[in-house]
């Protein structure tokens, strides 16, 4: 069974960005992430069904002339 939610690293690589580019669209509100469980300082987790809608979201289409 694959795992659902990942940390940075791991969802960076999924997306093929660098962990700062996905804080940065984390914090812009463009992906959605997991908090840390105790509110504290662990690590913020992605779902991989997000981060599929961002890429479903992201794509565009090259226009016909």
């Amino acid at each position: 069974m694959e795992r659902r939610c990942i940390k940075a690293k791991e969802a960076a690589i999924y997306l093929g960005i660098s962990v700062w580019k996905l804080r940065n669209l984390t914090q812009a509100g463009k992906i959605q992430y997991l908090p840390p469980d105790n509110g504290g300082t662990a690590a913020w987790r992605w779902d991989v069904r997000d981060l599929e809608k961002y890429i479903e979201e992201s794509k565009v289409t090259f226009p016909q002339y």
